[in-house]
C-alpha cells in the first residue's frame, strides 16, 4: 500500500465520479508518523467524537415547525423550543424481575470508562459537568413515559397510528446491528464484549435475533423466554408470529464491557434463490417465514444506536440489505451508522475503490437526497499488540501498518459512538415522544376533518328526508281538514313513503360513493392540504413527511372502521397533543440539554 494521499484522492474521484460521494469517508495516512506508545482501541480516546450526537430533522423541537406555534391549531400560545444535546447516561424505567437490571449501575461503569479515559483528554470533565444527574434523567425517563401513555387511550380509540405497547421501552438502553451475512456484525459485538459471545464465520452462523444483555452469570433463554419476559421490553415482538419467536434468543453474560446496555445481533441479509420480482416486492417479505423487514423496523425504532454493516466482498449488492435501509431504517439517520468493515483485507487502493465506489453507488439508488452520509471504514484486530511494529521488519511492512491506523482509528469513533448508547436514551425517548405526538395528532387531525365532511352530508340527506316525511304528512293532514276525499289523502301517504324510501335508498348509496370518495388518497391529500394551509404553503418538508406516514395507516382505519361508525375527535384531546408539543417537550429538552450561552438552564 504504497501510494500518497493525492494520488488516493485522484483515484476515488475518478473511480467514483457522479456518485455525489465524498471522499473524507475514508482517509489512510501514509505520511511517516513519530514513534508513539502503543494504545489499545479502548484507550485512544479523542475529542472528534466526543461531539454530541447528530441531531435528525426527525426532532421537531429544534426544526422550525416546531417553533411556529402561535394559533396553529387552537390559538394558543407556543412555548419554546428547548435544545438537545449530549444524552445522559440512562437509568431504565423498567426493572426486571427475571434478572436484577437495576443493579447495573450506569453510572458506575461511566465512572470507570471516565477514569480509564481521563488520562487522555481532559475534556471528559466538561462533558460530565453537562450531563444531567441520575435524579434528573430518571425523571425525564418518567415523564415520557407517563406522557406517552396518555395519548394511546386516544390512539386506541380513532386506530391511530401508534404501534401497541410502543410507549414501553427496554430495560436498558441497546444497540442495533445489522447487515449482510460475513460482514463482522458477531466479531464486532466479541469486539465490543471483550470476550466471545458470538460464533463468528465466512458462512452464514446464526439465523437468530440474539439479545445480549449483561447479567450476573451466564445464561440462555430461548425466544418463548425472552419474549414472555415482562421485564426486559422485547414482549411486543410477539405480534410478529410463532416462527420469529422461536428465531429470538436472549444470552446474559457476565464480565462484559457494556455493563450499562444491551447489544442485538440480527441474521445476516442475503438475497433468495429466486427472486425475479425486484427489490421491494411483496412476495419477498415473508421468505423467512416472518415480515422480516417489519421486525428490523421493530428494532431499529426502540435502538439507541443502529449499525449497518458491509463488507468488501458485498458492498451494497444484496437486495435484502437495499430494501431493509429503504423500509427498515427510513428516518433514523440520527441513529444510524454505516460501516464498511474488513477494509483491511484490500491489497491495492484500485480495489478499494471499486467496492467503495460500488457502495456508494448502491446506497444511492435508496438514499433519496445528493449527500450520502458519512460511511466509516474499519477493520478489527486480528491479534494482540495490533498497533505495535516489530523492529525486524522491513520499512515497507511498516508503511503497511501505519497506513491501517486510520482504520482503527475510524474503529475507534464507531466504537466511541457505541458506548454513547447509554447516553443517547434520554434524547431518544424524548425524541419518540416527539414523534408519537406529531403522528397521532395530524390523524386525529385530518380524520376529523374527513368524519366531519362526511356527517355534514348524512345530516343534509336526514334532514332532507326528514323534510319530505313532514311535508306529505302536511298535505295529509290538510286533506283530512278540509275533508278531502280519504281516496287523495292515502294516495299523499303511500307517495310520501314511497318517496321518502326511495330517497333514503338513494342517499345510502350517494353516502357509499362519498365515503369512497373521502377516503380516497386525492381527497385525504386535500383534507392534509385544508387543515394544515400553513405548512403547505411554506413547503414545510416535516409535515410532509409526518403526512406520507399516517397518509395509508389513515385511510385503512377509515376503511375499517367506515366513515358513519368513526368515533369524533373532541377539541379538548387535540388541545392536550398541542399542549404536549408546545409546552411538555420544550421543557423536556431543556432538561436533558447540556448548558450553553443561551440555553435556560445554565445554572442548574
Amino acid at each position: 500500500m504504497h501510494f500518497t494521499m493525492m494520488k488516493y484522492r485522484n483515484i476515488i474521484s475518478s473511480s467514483t465520479k457522479g456518485l455525489h460521494t465524498r471522499s473524507r469517508c475514508f482517509h489512510i495516512q501514509c505520511a511517516p508518523i513519530a514513534a508513539s506508545p502503543p494504545l489499545s482501541s479502548l484507550q485512544r480516546q479523542s475529542p472528534s467524537y466526543r461531539a454530541s450526537p447528530s441531531s435528525s430533522y426527525s426532532t421537531l423541537s429544534l426544526s422550525r415547525s416546531a417553533h411556529r406555534r402561535d394559533n396553529r391549531y387552537f390559538h394558543r400560545h407556543s412555548g419554546h423550543s428547548g435544545h438537545s444535546g449530549p444524552s445522559p447516561l440512562v437509568i431504565s424505567f423498567r426493572y426486571s424481575s427475571t434478572w436484577n437490571w437495576s443493579k447495573l449501575s450506569p453510572n458506575n461503569n461511566a465512572d470507570k470508562n471516565d477514569n480509564n479515559n481521563s488520562s487522555n483528554d481532559s475534556n471528559d470533565d466538561d462533558d460530565n459537568n453537562n450531563i444531567p444527574s441520575p435524579d434528573i434523567q430518571q425523571s425525564i425517563l418518567s415523564q415520557c413515559s407517563a406522557l406517552h401513555s396518555s395519548i394511546m387511550p386516544l390512539n386506541s380509540q380513532i386506530r391511530g397510528p401508534l404501534a401497541k405497547n410502543s410507549d414501553r421501552g427496554t430495560s436498558l438502553p441497546f444497540v442495533f446491528l445489522v447487515g449482510n451475512h460475513s460482514s463482522g456484525k458477531s466479531s464486532f459485538i466479541n469486539y465490543v464484549l471483550g470476550r466471545p459471545v458470538q460464533t463468528a464465520g465466512v458462512a452464514p452462523t446464526d439465523d437468530c435475533f440474539t439479545v445480549i444483555a449483561p447479567g450476573p452469570k451466564d445464561v440462555d433463554q430461548d425466544g418463548p423466554a425472552l419474549v414472555g419476559d415482562p421485564d426486559i421490553g422485547f414482549e411486543g415482538l410477539r405480534q410478529f408470529g410463532p416462527t420469529l419467536i422461536h428465531h429470538a434468543q436472549l444470552k446474559v453474560r457476565e464480565g462484559i464491557r457494556n455493563e450499562n446496555f444491551m447489544m442485538v445481533d440480527s441474521p445476516g441479509m442475503i438475497d433468495s434463490p429466486v427472486s425475479s420480482a425486484g427489490m421491494g416486492s411483496s412476495n419477498n417479505i415473508m421468505d423467512r417465514g416472518y415480515d422480516f423487514q417489519g421486525v428490523v423496523r421493530w428494532f431499529a425504532e426502540r435502538a439507541d444506536v443502529v449499525l449497518l454493516m458491509f463488507d468488501p466482498d458485498k458492498p451494497g449488492t444484496t437486495g435484502e440489505t437495499l430494501n431493509i435501509l429503504l423500509h427498515s431504517l427510513g428516518g433514523m439517520d440520527h441513529k444510524l451508522l454505516i460501516v464498511l468493515n474488513k477494509a483491511d483485507q484490500f491489497k491495492k487502493i484500485h480495489d478499494f475503490a471499486r467496492a467503495y465506489g460500488s457502495l456508494c453507488w448502491n446506497l444511492s439508488k435508496v438514499i433519496p437526497r445528493k449527500d450520502l452520509p458519512r460511511i466509516f471504514t474499519m477493520c478489527l484486530p486480528v491479534k494482540d499488540g495490533e498497533n505495535s511494529i516489530p523492529s525486524d521488519i522491513s520499512t515497507t511492512e511498516a508503511l503497511d501498518q501505519r497506513a491501517l491506523a486510520d482504520l482503527h482509528q475510524t474503529r475507534d469513533d464507531v466504537l466511541a459512538e457505541v458506548m454513547k448508547a447509554p447516553k443517547r436514551r434520554v434524547d431518544n425517548v424524548i425524541t419518540n415522544l416527539t414523534d408519537s405526538v406529531h403522528l397521532l395528532l395530524m390523524h386525529s387531525v385530518v380524520a376529523e376533518d374527513v368524519r366531519s365532511r362526511y356527517s355534514k352530508r348524512a345530516w343534509e340527506n336526514r334532514m332532507q328526508e326528514l323534510s319530505s316525511v313532514v311535508l306529505g304528512m302536511g298535505m295529509a293532514g290538510l286533506g283530512m281538514h278540509f275533508s278531502v276525499p280519504p281516496q287523495f289523502t292515502g294516495g299523499v301517504v303511500a307517495a310520501t313513503m314511497l318517496g321518502v324510501g326511495g330517497m333514503h335508498w338513494f342517499n345510502s348509496s350517494q353516502l357509499k360513493t362519498v365515503e369512497e370518495q373521502l377516503t380516497s388518497v386525492e381527497e385525504l391529500s386535500a383534507s392534509f392540504q385544508r387543515t394544515h394551509p400553513q405548512e403547505v404553503s411554506e413547503a414545510d418538508e416535516y409535515y410532509a413527511s409526518v403526512w406520507a406516514r399516517i397518509r395509508d395507516p389513515l385511510r385503512l382505519s377509515l376503511w375499517r372502521t367506515g366513515l358513519a361508525d368513526f368515533p369524533a375527535v373532541k377539541k379538548g384531546e387535540m388541545e392536550e397533543l398541542q399542549r404536549i408539543l408546545d409546552e411538555e417537550i420544550p421543557r423536556l429538552r431543556r432538561l436533558a440539554s447540556p448548558s450553553h450561552h443561551g440555553s435556560g438552564n445554565n445554572n442548574r
